[in-house]
């Protein structure tokens, strides 16, 4: 913003008046539309991340749904391992082979989320609103949290599995191993539908009451 001095010299102090009065109306204009614009930009940021977070919401729905689903299967599966490897280390049988599964791995995504951080557009947020989706992606971060534990087991089950299909029987000590591994995944499957469950439920809510 720039202030041009006067073409002509000013000779009274009522042309002095008149030129600072349309300095200071011109000044105060240029502010005006200066955070005019600044407050649609802002506004403009707050709906485009307000709408990036619904849409990422209402898919990450539909992608815990599928993982709530499918729990219930992973946790009988995990207790029939259970069972195979105690009868296995009972009866000391060799070249075992375990039934296959089809297991599923759903991790929330937040990157509408992030995105809305670092673009600046909470700052902008009413507190309420800002509160109410940091708490959303608490538990949804809650959730993931569980399901890297909950993948975790399963690779040090697979490779318990993997020494049991061999001729030579494991140790004692590698039994125990294995069924702890396997134990955490059955106790794993109930945190993640505990949180989840609560998590599909704000989800509902949050969907219900900021519909198109």
């Amino acid at each position: 913003m720039e202030v041009h001095p006067p073409h002509e010299a000013i000779h009274s102090v009522k042309e002095f008046t008149v030129h600072m009065l349309a300095i200071t109306l011109g000044l105060l204009i240029a502010l005006g539309l200066e955070a005019t614009v600044e407050w649609l930009h802002h506004r403009s940021l707050v709906r485009e991340a307000r709408e990036n977070i619904r849409q990422e919401i209402s898919e990450n729905q539909r992608n815990l749904a599928a993982e709530l689903k499918s729990l219930p299967a992973e946790k009988t599966h995990l207790k029939t391992m259970l069972e195979v490897t105690a009868n296995l280390q009972r009866t000391g049988a060799s070249n075992t082979t375990t039934p296959e599964f089809q297991w599923t791995v759903t991790r929330l995504s937040d990157a509408a989320w992030n995105t809305a951080g670092t673009s600046g557009a909470l700052a902008h947020m009413q507190y309420a609103e800002a509160r109410r989706y940091s708490q959303i992606y608490m538990l949804q971060q809650m959730f993931n949290g569980t399901m890297d534990k909950y993948v975790e087991s399963r690779g040090e089950m697979y490779a318990f599995l993997n020494r049991i299909e061999r001729p030579e029987k494991p140790s004692v000590a590698a039994f125990e191993s294995g069924e702890v591994a396997i134990e955490k995944g059955v106790i794993l499957t109930e945190f993640l539908r505990e949180i989840g469950t609560e998590l599909e439920a704000t989800y509902t809510e949050y969907l219900r009451t900021n519909a198109k």
